[in-house]
């Protein structure tokens, strides 16, 4: 009998034996598939072009989603951009959106996919193409698109973050506003034009618009010229502080900074051109050795600037002045010029009662005007009747529902009577400017202890300081005591340029007084900045660049308690601050921790304040707008 083994295949083979079979399997059918429909083994053949039902695959449908995406960007750009320079955004729009809207719909249906992109590429660049170059021949260099300087400039910016500089071809000119003269106070037109014709015809035309091109370009809002016998000298007044005209100095290398260097003085004989020409623009003879306020217009860049010249005459020669006109800036809320938002809500709430007294101070050139106009425009004049008495002779800005009553002491007619001839109206509030007369302040002052809500304006060095000068018209203290709602005063501080700003070193030798005074900690001290001693483009080398203002108000039951009590100054400032005020000084220095301004700025801005001129007596001090 024949033995018979059994044979007990390994766990190995076994496993090996089962896989090969599963795999012969799932590859039959997989065989038979592609043999009988053409079924592939990995990815479908044309992936990435068109399928048969006319629509797009992967690939080019990224393409086509990509160009319809930046069409769209290149459109709305398109039109923002010939809307700020006026070029016909309606025309361009349509022109840059049309062709490539019919291109994109054909490209999804047209049996090349590759031609259909081909296609919207060239519907999308070409109308792009055509208005560059329409746009860039009315535009200076630095704001033209596809070109070599706008390569540079898109490569500057993305390196910039990491700290790498590259020469965008920056030219000089293309910062130079264009600034031409206009002549006005004529009688009409013509007369204005005849005047703009014999000032152009004069030698110092030319030279005079350069004068005062220079002077916009510093963002100066007053320009002086002197005429002395060593030449023609021009100063600027720039964000409240005096400069002479500078010029730039081109640095030598890359490494070394720009420099802002005193403008060396014309010849007297050059000055007395350019004088000549400015007041034949003003309708004045050459020889006019006096006049007052003579206007005449600046366009720059398109855009007018109102101009009032003055002559007169120092011991060192003739001296002309020349108001510029700011450009308009809107603030709409306290906030907007500096005041912090719960002072802001604190002032807002006290216009909000029925009767008493608001006091709004600064120096002189502190912004006080806009400031008063926003207290105003912060309160209710919809349920309330407003009247203004103002000076005819320097009408104060229109406000919606504030009926101006002016007064003119030119014609005999006081603030007090112009008063008093409006009372018959019961108005509820009653405003003033620049107060002056005793007389007015004292009748003001009696009708907020009756039943009116007065808001008042005067010149003054700080919150407290106002109320002393109110007192100083003859007003009973305990009269002021029971009015006074709240004594809001202000001044304006210059900003550090953000362009060109510096840090202190950590430890600076010598350390200055005032920044050892604060006794700093060095997080502290880190944020502190300091003006460039150089400045800037931006700056034009002042190292400062605008301003901003700082607030105090001074309100409450100790603040009235220590003028019924007839404190002096010292007492009245402590009785404030326990009410909850947060002087000047500390707002100042809250600006500084903040970087926003410099210590030697607020150092400047409370050693320069001038002790303003006190009332004077009955109406020889009418008003005025600050």
């Amino acid at each position: 009998m024949r033995n018979r083994r059994c044979v007990v295949p390994s766990t190995a083979s076994l496993a090996g034996s089962i896989l090969a079979a599963v795999h012969a399997l799932a590859a039959a059918p997989a065989l038979a598939d592609a043999a009988g429909s053409g079924w592939p083994q990995h990815l479908p053949q044309g992936w990435d072009g068109r399928g048969g039902g006319g629509g797009l695959a992967i690939a080019p449908a990224m393409a086509w989603w990509f160009c319809v995406l930046a069409w769209m960007s290149t459109v709305d750009w398109v039109s923002r951009d010939a809307t700020r320079h006026k070029g016909q955004p309606a025309f361009w729009g349509m022109v840059c959106g049309l062709p490539m809207f019919l291109a994109a719909i054909i490209a999804w249906w047209i049996p090349s996919a590759l031609g259909g992109i081909a296609l919207m590429i060239v519907s999308w660049l070409g109308p792009t193409i055509a208005y560059a170059v329409v746009r860039n021949k009315a535009l200076p260099p630095s704001e033209r698109i596809l070109t070599v300087g706008h390569g540079r400039r898109i490569v500057a910016g993305l390196l910039a973050p990491l700290g790498i500089e590259i020469d965008t071809g920056f030219d000089e000119a293309d910062l130079i506003p264009k600034v031409t003269f206009v002549a006005a106070g004529g009688k009409d037109a013509t007369e204005n034009a005849a005047r703009l014709d014999a000032a152009s015809q004069l030698a110092g035309f030319e030279e005079a618009r350069k004068t005062m091109l220079g002077a916009v370009m510093a963002r100066a809002n007053t320009l002086v010229i002197d005429l002395e016998q060593a030449g023609m000298g021009v100063r600027h007044e720039v964000d409240g502080v005096w400069e002479k005209a500078k010029i730039r100095q081109p640095p030598r290398s890359r490494r070394e900074k720009e420099l802002w260097v005193e403008a060396p003085k014309s010849s007297l004989e050059v000055g007395q051109a350019v004088a000549a020409a400015i007041k034949a623009l003003c309708g004045l003879p050459a020889g006019a050795k006096e006049a007052k306020g003579a206007p005449f217009v600046l366009q720059v860049d398109g855009k007018p600037r109102n101009c009032r010249l003055s002559v007169g005459r120092q011991p060192s020669g003739e001296q002309l002045v020349v108001k510029i006109d700011p450009p308009a800036t809107i603030f709409k809320k306290l906030p907007d010029l500096g005041m912090p938002a719960p002072l802001s809500e604190k002032l807002v709430g006290l216009t909000a009662v029925e009767k008493g007294l608001i006091l709004v101070s600064s120096p002189p050139g502190s912004g006080l005007t806009t400031t008063f106009d926003l207290i105003v425009l912060s309160a209710d004049r919809l349920l309330r009747d407003f009247i203004s008495i103002e000076d005819a002779a320097a009408p104060s800005r229109e406000i919606q529902n504030v009926k101006p009553v002016p007064y003119d002491a030119r014609t005999g007619v006081t603030p007090l009577a112009a008063l008093e001839g409006v009372l018959r109206t019961y108005p509820n509030v009653i405003l003033t400017r620049d107060i002056r007369d005793k007389e007015f302040v004292v009748k003001l002052l009696e009708l907020a202890a009756d039943d009116k809500f007065v808001i008042v304006s005067i010149k003054a060095n700080d919150a407290t300081d106002a109320i002393a000068r109110i007192l100083a018209c003859g007003v009973p203290p305990q009269t002021l005591a029971t009015t006074l709602v709240g004594s809001v005063s202000q001044r304006m501080v210059r900003k550090l340029c953000p362009k060109c700003r510096e840090e202190y070193p950590p430890d600076p030798e010598p350390l200055p007084k005032v920044l050892a005074q604060l006794k700093l900690t060095p997080e502290q001290r880190s944020r502190i900045r300091k003006p460039s001693p150089h400045g800037c483009r931006v700056c034009g080398g002042t190292g400062y660049l605008g301003r901003t203002a700082i607030f105090e108000l001074a309100s409450g039951s100790t603040v009235r308690k220590a003028i019924a009590a007839g404190t002096d100054a010292a007492t009245l400032r402590k009785a404030a601050v326990q009410d909850g005020m947060a002087p000047l000084v500390e707002a100042g220095k809250a600006l500084v921790l903040e970087g926003v301004t410099s210590i030697d700025e607020v150092q400047r801005v409370f050693a320069t304040a001038q002790p303003p001129q006190q009332p004077a007596a009955a109406a020889k001090g009418a008003p005025r707008k600050s």
